[in-house]
């Protein structure tokens, strides 16, 4: 349901002092920037919660949509979590269990000394250390012999010392090997757990999708649904303009203006939908591009900047805006995941969010768009193909 002018005017009024505040001179002051930042999530919060308030008869079927593909969301990255623990467990087993062998070596070996030592002492017969001594005419002899013992003793106290502190870091390490091993099981029924939940939720999920389609199909009001989705949209970049703030971005990174042709695309795929195509027969246009890729596949940040709104938005579901400053914006739309948090800084080329079919769509791919001073503008004027998957 598209939301009024009306409604839309009066929450315009209600937070312009704030807008004001926010479009001001412009400051590279941390704490001042960081201020306004905060602010302006304010403010797009306070925008979504009016999306949420107004989307009338029809928002129960997709406040449920909303929460199902959110909390798929949680429990992929929590699975994520959990198999990145259960693979520095595996390689922590892996370092101590090689620690171990090492260990058994060195106690063999220092058993093996011992046992040459025992023998040689052995040898040298059961005679008391002071009669072999009294034994002895010869100074040299007596100093010679006295010399040997000493040293004896002492190679034969070392080879013990170190014999046991290997028993000791044997039984410690053993220890620790168990340690983790019960901590790898832990993990791995609790990533079982959570596997078996994110298809529980995703059955709950198609059913939604049928139910919100169906509806749809029945009032015939695709188009109506679409335009007010892009209303929506654009909305909220009204609200982040408005409060948008100037980056200081690191002094030797070349700004988004100059690598017009140059930057990548988010994510390899096919361009199903091409800037400027029409939508509905031609009654709406694309805004930006639809690239299909496999569900799950990594988002990459096109270049630097500040995430400006991380969260789900009708038409678009999980939604990653991301401010590259002087007026430049690009938008993810669509996906599984979402990695950064709003506030968050990003590079080129990092990971930001996986591929999905969140916001009513009935295959995965990213909804990618940039914008200029708020205006769209076509992607594959700003960004070459992506070519290489990830492994």
């Amino acid at each position: 349901m598209r939301i009024s002018s009306l409604l839309f005017s009066m929450f315009l009024g209600l937070s312009i002092t704030a807008t004001v505040s926010l479009s001001a001179e412009q400051t590279t002051d941390p704490a001042e920037l960081e201020r306004k930042l905060q602010a302006l999530e304010s403010e797009i919060s306070k925008f979504k919660a009016m999306l949420d308030r107004t989307r009338g008869e029809k928002s129960t079927i997709e406040g449920n949509l909303e929460t199902n593909e959110k909390n798929i969301s949680d429990l992929l990255k929590k699975i994520q979590t959990i198999e990145t623990d259960l693979e520095k467990g595996e390689n922590k087993i892996s370092r101590l269990t090689a620690e171990q062998k090492e260990l058994h070596v060195a106690k063999s070996e220092q058993q093996k000394h011992i046992g040459r030592q025992i023998r040689a002492a052995y040898q040298i017969g059961n005679q008391e250390y002071l009669k072999v001594l009294l034994n002895q005419e010869d100074p040299n002899k007596i100093s010679r012999m006295l010399t040997y013992y000493d040293y004896f003793n002492r190679a034969r106290a070392r080879q013990i010392e170190s014999y046991n502190e290997t028993i000791v870091q044997l039984r410690n390490i053993t220890s620790l090997i168990e340690t983790e091993n019960l901590i790898l099981e832990d993990n791995r029924k609790s990533l079982q757990v959570e596997q078996k939940e994110v298809i529980r939720v995703q059955i709950q999920k198609r059913k939604i999708l049928v139910t919100l389609n169906r509806e749809i199909s029945t009032t015939g009001k695709a188009l109506d649904k679409k335009i007010g989705d892009r209303d929506q949209l654009e909305q909220l970049i009204e609200r982040i303009q408005a409060g948008i703030v100037n980056l200081p971005g690191p002094k030797d990174l070349a700004p988004f203006v100059t690598l017009k042709g140059q930057l990548l695309l988010p994510v390899a795929g096919r361009i199903s939908h091409r800037y400027g195509n029409n939508r509905f027969a031609g009654r709406l246009k694309w805004s930006g591009v639809m690239i299909e890729a496999p569900e799950g596949e990594p988002v990459h940040a096109v270049h630097y900047g500040r995430v400006v709104f991380s969260d789900w938005l009708r038409g678009f579901g999980l939604l990653l805006i991301i401010n590259h400053g002087e007026g430049y914006m690009s938008l993810y739309g669509h996906n599984q995941v979402l990695y950064r948090e709003t506030g968050e800084w990003v590079t080129a080329g990092e990971t930001i969010a996986a591929v999905g079919d969140t916001g009513g769509q009935n295959r995965s791919g990213l909804y990618f768009e940039i914008r200029v001073a708020g205006k769209t503008a076509d992607p594959q004027l700003w960004c070459r193909t992506r070519s290489e998957r990830a492994a």
